[in-house]
């Protein structure tokens, strides 16, 4: 009978990663290359600018402020896909040539809203990825 000796290893805690609704941080962890304090600083960047965003498409929409939309919403895009939020991808294209071209506005309304309504639940996966990140 043999006897097998597993060798004396120390392991680092496995974390247990949540899968999500909205967002998907693989991407992230790729280009940080899964540093945990550069990975806390742009998603807490990234709370702050989706809380700047949310008041830009409520002030300036009513106010048809296509310029202002439009800078916002292009600023935003890019982080879109850094943290894997795929439902918005097109959604956020689709704003930004509305809000750039003036067109297709007749919707606008109805699009920023399911916009609005996915970055509330975005910031929130995200604080919770923060906060499960806290012992880490």
């Amino acid at each position: 009978m043999l006897h097998f000796k597993p060798p004396n290893y120390t392991f680092k805690t496995a974390m247990v990663k949540t899968t999500y609704k909205h967002i998907d941080l693989n991407s992230l962890r790729e280009n940080t290359f899964g540093n945990i304090p550069i990975e806390r600083e742009i998603m807490h960047l990234f709370i702050d600018m989706v809380e700047d965003y949310i008041a830009i498409l409520d002030k300036e929409l009513p106010n048809k402020n296509w310029q202002e939309l439009y800078d916002a919403t292009h600023k935003i895009k890019p982080n879109v896909s850094m943290f894997g939020i795929y439902s918005l991808e097109s959604i956020i294209v689709e704003l930004e040539n509305s809000f750039r071209n003036e067109e297709n506005l007749e919707r606008i309304e109805e699009t920023a809203y399911v916009v609005l309504c996915a970055f509330k639940e975005i910031k929130e996966e995200v604080q919770l990825e923060l906060n499960s990140m806290q012992n880490e």
